[in-house]
């Protein structure tokens, strides 16, 4: 299971403040009564006048409240993969215990208009939900959320107050894999490939993996599990004939290839090894992966940035 990532702080921009149709015809009535109170020297049109305008005034800054003390963090999932729809979660990291009602504007939402344009949040003052963002990644890299309005009419609908929320965030959209029939080595039986690093012997320790049932426990590492309590199971490097149909390269593939499409094959094949819980090496024009605790998200990271 991996690891669940923390929120992402917000960066709140600029706040627009304007008055909505019903807050315009509020404002209308004021200036009508006031103007009748002082051609007709009526003073119960004054007194509802100066009434409603102080009302207004008070409507503004409960909408202004809204926004008031609100931290909103953004939680990304653990892998993301170019090609499908990411959950994005909106948190709310504090929010003094007041309700909120909030509305939000998916600029980015491509589903063929499947939700309306405006999503409404509300923000429950003892249990606050968070709010499921839906965003289709287009391409691998480092992850670009955009930026999502968000405005507020609460409580009474007079004024509408607005911003834009924005993330930096170093999560990383990792390749659409490709699935298509893996290459057989070019070279023929018993011939070694000298573009590859050679791998002697079987009696060298070539790295350390979680213990499996059934194994023999003369494979395990007694020192480390006598260090961290951590039983692991001692794996030691095969032959050369043997790793080199681990071996996961891009090699293995026209120079002349797409990278886009080369990480997306090579994302395939990673994938299709780990399912195998197969040891195996990722061979990266710049970079080699080998066995080790973490290598999956390594080896989709450097697909990733390719």
């Amino acid at each position: 299971m991996h690891p669940e990532k923390q929120p992402e702080p917000v960066a709140v921009g600029r706040f627009r403040l304007r008055p909505t149709r019903f807050g315009a015809g509020m404002l209308a009535a004021v200036v009508v009564l006031w103007l009748v109170g002082l051609q007709y020297q009526v003073n119960l049109a004054y007194a509802i006048s100066f009434w409603l305008l102080g009302f207004v005034c008070v409507a503004v800054l409960l909408n202004m409240r809204q926004f008031s003390a609100l931290k909103v963090g953004l939680r990304v999932p653990q892998e993301v993969f170019a090609g499908t729809e990411a959950q994005l979660a909106l948190d709310v990291v504090e929010h003094r215990g007041r309700s909120r009602w909030l509305w939000l504007q998916v600029d980015n939402q491509t589903v063929e208009n499947t939700l309306p344009r405006w999503l409404d949040w509300r923000i429950d003052a003892k249990r606050p939900e968070p709010f499921v963002w839906q965003v289709v990644m287009l391409r691998r890299g480092y992850l670009h959320v955009p930026e999502l309005q968000v405005a507020s009419i609460a409580p009474f609908g007079l004024s509408m107050l607005q911003t834009a929320w924005h993330w930096q965030t170093e999560s990383l959209v990792y390749p659409a894999p490709i699935e298509h029939k893996v290459p057989q080595a070019a070279l023929p039986d018993g011939e070694e490939d000298p573009a590859r690093p050679r791998i002697q012997g079987g009696d060298e320790l070539a790295y350390l993996q979680e213990h499996q049932p059934g194994m023999s426990l003369q494979h395990v590492a007694w020192k480390t599990y006598a260090k961290t309590g951590e039983m692991l199971d001692k794996r030691f490097e095969e032959p050369q004939a043997a790793v080199r149909n681990m071996v996961i390269s891009y090699r293995d593939y026209p120079a002349q290839a797409d990278k886009d499409r080369l990480a997306g094959m090579l994302c395939y094949r990673v994938l299709e090894a780990e399912k195998t819980k197969l040891p195996y090496i990722l061979e990266l024009p710049q970079r080699t992966i080998p066995p080790q605790k973490g290598q999956r998200e390594m080896a989709l990271a450097a697909l990733a940035l390719l």
